[in-house]
């Protein structure tokens, strides 16, 4: 599920370009949804009517929760009911009111996650704060409403929520237009601030704390903490037990801020501001129109982009279109970019390899609930090495382990180009290299198969050096690591996570040939003044990480 992390244990996925059907799951496809809404329950799924479909969860038993413009509704046994919000139309029956079931009300709701304890966290977007609905029990029993964070629902009918923007406990905490929401393992909530610019995040004891950018400042800017500025974050997901993944769609990009320190970096799209475009390519090359929702299964991560569906997948360096036709707009079903949607709200996991989205659009008809399938015969590449810490002129063998079907055709890169093949070539499952020169080089493996195509690039995948003392340790990319500014053209400063410790690391700075250049102080900033321009990487190394990050050094 989206907004659990458990479901990013089980590895990366696969996806491929046409192995994924999409089906309309529910809903009656209308343009009209102030007139054409539900007031009863027990409805088939493809014999009802959605007005304004927004956030899906799912509680620990695998019920589908579904939130629209007045109320939030739940799927027992392929039945659609109403589980707390208004019977009425939405024009007469919007409000904030906290009772159990049709009693509430709601204005708006929007992103909803689900805690171990099948209690349902809703963003209700225009009363400015944080539902919680009580965990199921049975259809017969009703499902109480309270308010989680935010402020109570002002004296009198309809009742109003207070926008603002305070850090503080429960009730005393104020947000503006809190638009999605996140759970991760320990029950902490993030929630995505869509007119305060912000990312908060809240305790499971309701303990409101602003995590990233600052209210009321908008921008485009990466940092850590309050220095981070967003235009408009919409979607949030878990990326992994330290990240979330945020869509930004007034930026036109996708974000990932540290859960621990708030250190907020640019993942992929613009990094200057909105440019509204469909692009796949490589992380630094695509470009998105309109990100909102987000989900992650297996490592990669969905975003419904207005409509399509694009898949980023971080350690391919690589981002795709999933689903749907980016020319088109409007409900057809099929595989792949045969399909076609209208405009896409929210993006949600089941743990089955199912996504699941909601669809409204004001142009066509709309106002449904798809799903889409992903097929575990599509190709996730992936490689390994016998050894990636070599001499010149030492061999290793490079190995295909990609998942999915067996690849029909594969293409390895290696760069730079000094290096020689003994066995095999490189088209072949494995083969066996060597390198003449000191330095970094880089794998990229391109595979093909009847489901698709996929391929994974690592940088600095090989530290080739003349002598063993002067190579850098084995090491890995992470994200407990980051280096601030980066470009850099002066004073760098590493930041960890809190579960790194800088006290008893040694921290020191390769050139791009693998030679030292200098031991860093880890507990200091550092200079590169007298660094000329070009490609480093800064190793962090203690008892429990090692750790190799980039660094470019461009002085102006």
């Amino acid at each position: 599920m989206k907004k659990s992390i458990l479901a990013l244990l089980v590895g990366f996925t696969c996806i491929g370009s046409y192995a994924q059907s999409v089906v309309t799951y529910a809903g009656i496809a209308n343009d009209d949804p102030t007139n054409n809404y539900e007031s009863t329950s027990n409805k088939n799924l493809t014999d009802t009517y959605f007005a304004y479909p927004a956030g899906i969860c799912f509680d620990p038993s695998g019920k589908m929760y579904t939130a629209e413009k007045n109320k939030v509704r739940i799927i027992v046994a392929d039945k659609l009911s109403i589980r707390a919000g208004s019977l009425q139309a939405t024009s007469f029956s919007e409000g904030y009111k906290n009772a159990t079931g049709t009693s509430a009300t709601f204005r708006d709701p929007g992103g909803l996650a689900c805690n171990s304890n099948g209690e349902i966290f809703v963003a209700d977007i225009e009363n400015h704060c944080i539902r919680k609905i009580a965990s199921y029990q049975n259809l017969g029993n009703g499902q109480v409403v309270s308010t989680f964070a935010g402020s109570n629902p002002t004296p009198g009918l309809p009742g109003y929520g207070t926008s603002g923007s305070k850090d503080g406990t429960g009730t005393a905490a104020r947000f503006n237009k809190p638009t999605d929401i996140a759970i991760d393992a320990a029950g902490n909530l993030y929630v995505t601030e869509y007119d305060n610019f912000t990312i908060r995040k809240i305790t499971s004891a309701g303990v409101v704390t602003t995590l990233a950018g600052t209210a009321g400042s908008e921008g485009t800017t990466d940092g850590t903490g309050a220095a981070a500025r967003f235009g408009g974050p919409y979607g949030v997901a878990i990326y992994n037990s330290n990240t979330i993944v945020v869509t930004d769609p007034w930026n036109t990009n996708i974000r990932l801020v540290n859960i621990f320190s708030g250190a907020t970096t640019t993942l992929t799209g613009s990094t200057t501001g909105a440019d509204p475009r469909q692009v796949d390519g490589t992380l630094t090359e695509a470009r998105f129109k309109a990100p909102k929702g987000v989900a992650v299964v297996q490592g990669i991560i969905y975003v419904a982009d207005q409509n399509v569906i694009r898949a980023i997948d971080v350690s391919g360096n690589s981002v795709t279109t999933f689903a749907g036709n980016k020319g088109k707009f409007g409900l057809v079903d099929g595989n792949g970019t045969a399909a076609s949607f209208t405009e896409i709200n929210h993006i949600e996991a089941d743990n089955n390899g199912n996504l699941y989205v909601s669809e409204n659009s004001a142009a066509v008809s709309s106002h449904v609930i798809r799903k889409i399938t992903i097929s575990a015969l599509a190709p996730s590449a992936n490689f390994e090495a016998t050894k990636r810490n070599l001499l010149v002129n030492e061999e290793t063998i490079l190995t295909d382990i990609s998942g999915g079907q067996e690849a029909t055709s594969r293409t390895w890169t290696v760069a730079p180009g000094t290096y020689t093949i003994t066995s095999g070539d490189l088209t072949t499952k494995s083969f066996t290299t060597s390198f003449s020169a000191t330095g970094f080089y880089n794998v990229t493996l391109a595979i093909t198969n009847d489901f698709g195509n996929n391929t994974k690039n690592v940088e600095s995948f090989f530290a080739v050096s003349t002598t063993q003392g002067s190579s850098i340790k084995e090491y890995s990319a992470s994200n407990l690591a980051s280096l601030y500014p980066n470009p850099t053209s002066d004073m760098v400063q590493i930041v960890l996570d809190p579960s790194v410790s800088l006290s008893n690391a040694s921290v020191s700075l390769y050139d791009i040939n693998a030679r030292l250049v200098k031991e860093i102080d880890p507990l200091k900033a550092f200079s590169t003044i007298d660094l000329p321009n070009g490609t480093y990487y800064v190793t962090i190394v203690n008892e429990e990480v090692s750790i190799a990050k980039k660094l470019i050094v461009t002085h102006r």
